[in-house]
């Protein structure tokens, strides 16, 4: 099935952009929909189509509305647009109906793309079939007995604490998924929170006591720690289903899921989304974004910051005479090499074909001292560019040709200050993008800072 995004927002500049795209999204097994601004869809992966029996042509151009059915619950409906409407994202779940008729739940999450000035262009859904999870989790709320043989089911793990002793039962999914002793008949409510991740324990236990006051439910996403050493992501739900006649909690049940393989889906569609495939630092959406920030960030502290635009020289007679598989290793040797001359608090991007940005902060409040930072960062970027490199494939081979594998692209690099939002993001980029083009018309392989003539 082909899973091209079709769209100006998803639109690499190189062929292999759009083929490690394709792929990526191929390997994703959650279901993938992309839509426009307006929630009308322009392009689902197979498992998508997998999951709602519809293949990828009957949903291009419709609205995502046509998966709701009777029984689709109209408050999550309402929440789900509501979102879309103000361009935030969305996480719940729904029940949605396949092509056949046939209900199941949906575990959805809906993300809201923007571009720099934060208009919304594009919404990516994620969607996971946890039908089997529902059922299983309405047996648990529904009777005693329902929750024993809920218990013993596979796939998720069940719990089940009573209060005032601190002991918790699990079921084998539970010890399964961290690794501990299947002889061990109880556990305690400090071997759970040992097992939780350190950074996310406080929140978990802040949503546990919410629940336990009665506030709302308990569901939270948090990382565990298996017993031997493996960090993995679990969704947790759970409801107290025992109080005494004062209203104190005595016994709460739940389940958990081990949700790692989602999560990483989420990440991998984030990755798409704002980082360049090709050469894995950021693309200019984000850049752009990170950029704003920055000017915000130099106009309050009143520090000084630069931007670079980088410019490599030669390089479209490297990619004639040795093709675009070539000129591919030349740039990904170039972001790697870009992202060891900058500090770990700079950033890099890349605009597009040879053109690379970067964003120099906290060059500090003194004009003459902060040119020289920029200046000295620069000069370190066209030493080392320039340099011969041995380019190698994914395999870690060297070039077929000896004169490419040592192959020389020296780079113009022009270099713009920036302080006090003295002028717009625009006139930034155009400014740095204008030094950029003297010192390539000065021969290349050259610093040139706007406005100045030092070079």
């Amino acid at each position: 099935m082909d899973t091209h995004l079709a769209h100006p927002t998803f639109n690499p500049k190189r062929g292999v952009g759009r083929r490690v795209l394709d792929q990526a999204l191929k390997t994703i097994t959650q279901g993938v929909i992309v839509t426009d601004s307006d929630q009308t869809i322009f392009s689902v992966n197979s498992a998508f189509t997998d999951i709602t029996g519809y293949s990828e042509a009957e949903c291009i151009g419709r609205n995502c509305r046509f998966l709701q059915g009777p029984e689709s619950d109209p408050q999550i409906i309402a929440k789900i647009r509501e979102a879309c409407m103000v361009g935030t994202s969305f996480s719940g779940e729904i029940l949605n109906y396949r092509k056949d008729g046939t209900a199941f739940w949906n575990d959805l999450l809906i993300s809201a793309l923007k571009d720099a000035k934060g208009k919304t262009t594009n919404f990516i859904g994620v969607t996971r079939d946890i039908s089997e999870r529902k059922q299983i989790e309405q047996a648990l709320l529904e009777s005693e007995q329902r929750l024993i043989l809920a218990i013993h089911a596979g796939g998720v793990g069940i719990w089940d604490w009573i209060i005032l002793t601190g002991e918790v039962k699990h079921n084998a999914r539970w010890i399964e998924m961290l690794g501990e002793n299947p002889n061990q008949r109880f556990f305690s409510v400090e071997d759970f929170k040992s097992r939780i991740h350190p950074d996310d324990l406080g929140a978990v236990l802040e949503q546990l006591g919410l629940a336990l006051d009665g506030v709302h439910e308990y569901r939270y996403r948090y990382r565990m720690i298996g017993l031997d050493g493996r960090q993995f992501w679990v969704e947790d739900k759970g409801t107290v289903i025992e109080r005494s006649h004062d209203g104190k909690p005595l016994r709460m049940v739940g389940a958990i899921n081990d949700v790692t393989e989602l999560v990483l889906a989420n990440e991998k569609i984030e990755e798409l989304a704002f980082y360049d495939p090709l050469t894995q630092v950021l693309n200019r959406r984000l850049f752009e974004d990170r950029l704003h920030q920055k000017l915000v960030r130099t106009q309050r502290s009143q520090h000084y910051g630069a931007l670079l635009f980088a410019d490599l020289d030669h390089f479209k007679e490297l990619n004639d005479r040795y093709g675009h598989q070539a000129g591919d290793l030349k740039l990904i040797d170039v972001a790697k090499r870009m992202k060891e001359c900058v500090r770990e608090t700079d950033t890099v991007a890349r605009f597009g074909g040879d053109e690379f940005a970067i964003i120099l902060g906290e060059l500090g409040g003194d004009q003459t001292a902060a040119h020289l930072q920029a200046k000295k960062i620069a000069e370190k970027l066209c030493q080392s560019l320039s340099a011969a490199s041995c380019l190698k494939d994914a395999t870690h081979k060297v070039c077929k040709s000896i004169e490419l594998g040592k192959c020389r692209c020296s780079v113009s690099i022009g270099v713009k200050l920036f302080k006090d939002g003295e002028i717009t993001q625009e006139q930034l980029i155009a400014q740095a993008d204008s030094a950029m083009y003297q010192a390539k018309k000065a021969g290349g392989n050259r610093v040139q800072f706007y406005g100045l003539d030092t070079a």
